[in-house]
Parts: C-alpha cells; structure tokens; sequence
C-alpha cells in the first residue's frame, strides 16, 4: 500500500522565495544567507527517484526544463522511466501528462498537485517531488534561517487530503519545524521535520480511533481504503523527515533524502461510514525515499 504525503502541501502553492534572475548567490557562507532559487530558460535539470516501502521499490526519473514566461519562472516536469517491483513502466511514466512546478512567488499555481488519479504507480514520485519542493517554501519558514542551526516551527498545522477513487478518506495534519543544518561557499542543506501535532486536531470518521496509537501523541493519520465490497480502515500516527541539499548559486535541489514512519492501527469494515467493523493486526510502516540530480 502506497501512502503518499505531498497531497498535504498543495494549499502553499505560490508563497515560495524565488526568483527569475540567473545571478549566482553569495559565494561564501555567512550570516544574511536566504535561500534563492534562480530560473534560467532551456536549462535542463535531471533527476533519480527511489522509493522503499518495507522492502517494495519503486524507481522513477524525470526531466525538468526550466522556463520564464512573462517575468515569472519555472520548471516543466516530464517523466520519462518508472519500474515497479520489478516490472517496467517506462510507458505509464511517459504518458503521464507534463506539468509546472514554480518557486516563484508571483505564480499562484506553482506548487498545485497534478492531476494524479490515473497516475498508478507514478503517484508516489509526483508527489514526493512536490513534498520536496515544498520545504522550500517561505511559507514554512525557510527565509527566516539565516545562520546553521536557527529553526523555524510553522504555527500552522498542515492538513492533508489524499484520498482517491479507491480511498474515499485519505487525511493527516502535521506541523513543520525547518532547520538549516548546513552552510558551505557551495551548498545549503536544510532538514524539514513534519510531526504529529502535540495538541491534536484531526477529527477521525469514528470516535472510536482517537485512542492515541504512539503513547500519548493523539493521533494524525487516517486512511479508508476500499478492498472489494468491504473497507480496511487505518489511523494512527505519522511523521516525515525530509533533508535537502540546495545549491547554492542557482537554488536547485542536489539531492533530497526522505523518511516516513507510520504506526497504524487497523479494522475491516463491511461498509464506509465504518459502524460495522473487526479489528485487525496493527502495522507499521516505513517509506524511504531518495531523489538525485544527474
């Protein structure tokens, strides 16, 4: 089972500090520094994905062709291979229409999610990019860090909607701290700490899945998954730790590295509302992702 997390960031979409200007950034570390992306048209930026969930893996590449249209900057985004447990689907990636992200932040869309219903197996990269743009967002506090080890914790919670034809309830809420861990005359590298909120505020379908599921931290998850003509439900907790290396004078991402853990409890419900239903095993969960550019 694939559960994918960038669904959560699309509200941020346009709130990024970027620019359109291909002027390097400062050459040498120092206080000041702010994260800067600089967009130039043509240039061609190609990435590796590997994801591992408990064992499972999924491989992708992409290929980003950076634009400027009207003063305001971006990246198409193609991708061009896939392989699922062992089976390729370099046809499913390639048919998957093109689309912008932008860290610009006079695009209001820059960071909206595809359409990713029809996606299969490609859901998973298409929204761990986004994840990964994301924690470069303003929004979230990156222009704040100035220095290696300042932090920012985003008094916003960031709730999450992934659900789908097959899930007719997908959500989460989580709340980021962003720190810059890094500073060198070449590269920033930044790590984004998205937690289960310590006061709560996801309402679950059932009173029933509030019990905290990770000690005493209320529960940030919830997943209805239709299997047939019953439905498995799962809810419990969830956290993400994304590191990120940036270069420095042209803002792209080098390479991004991801952990997801996810401890759930479980039943089977014979229909949606989930007011018959038996318990099943817990299960936990971990997701490995890793993005490299070249």
């Amino acid at each position: 089972m694939k559960i994918a997390f960038s669904a959560i960031m699309v509200f941020c979409a346009g709130i990024l500090v970027a620019t359109c200007s291909s002027a390097p950034a400062s050459a040498s570390p120092g206080p000041g520094y702010t994260y800067v992306r600089h967009y130039v048209s043509g240039q061609v930026t190609r990435y590796g994905y590997t994801e591992d969930e408990n064992g499972a893996e999924v491989t992708a590449k992409a290929r980003l062709t950076s634009y400027i249209r009207r003063g305001i900057g971006g990246e198409q985004v193609q991708w061009v291979a896939l392989t699922a447990g062992g089976q390729n689907l370099d046809a499913q990636a390639r048919a998957f229409p093109a689309y912008d992200l932008s860290l610009d932040p006079r695009d209001p869309d820059g960071l909206a999610l595809p359409d990713t219903q029809n996606a299969g197996q490609l859901r998973g990269p298409v929204d761990d990019l986004l994840t990964i743009y994301v924690g470069l967002s303003s929004k979230v506090g990156i222009d704040r860090l100035h220095q290696p080890g300042q932090s920012y914790v985003d008094p916003t919670l960031l709730p999450g909607n992934f659900s789908s034809a097959t899930a007719p309830v997908g959500r989460d809420l989580v709340q980021l701290t962003t720190t810059l861990t890094s500073l060198t005359a070449r590269r920033a590298t930044f790590t984004s700490s998205y937690q289960p909120p310590p006061d709560g505020g996801l309402t679950l379908t059932q009173p029933w899945m509030s019990s905290p599921v990770c000690g005493s931290t209320p529960n940030n998850f919830e997943l209805v998954q239709a299997e047939g003509s019953e439905y498995v439900a799962l809810w419990g907790c969830e956290s993400f730790t994304v590191t990120t290396v940036v270069d420095r004078g042209s803002g792209r991402i080098v390479s991004a590295q991801m952990t997801n853990p996810l401890q759930l409890d479980g039943s089977l419900c014979q229909d949606e509302a989930l007011t018959e239903c038996t318990s099943i095993p817990p299960t936990s969960l971990l997701r490995n992702v890793q993005l490299t550019r070249g």
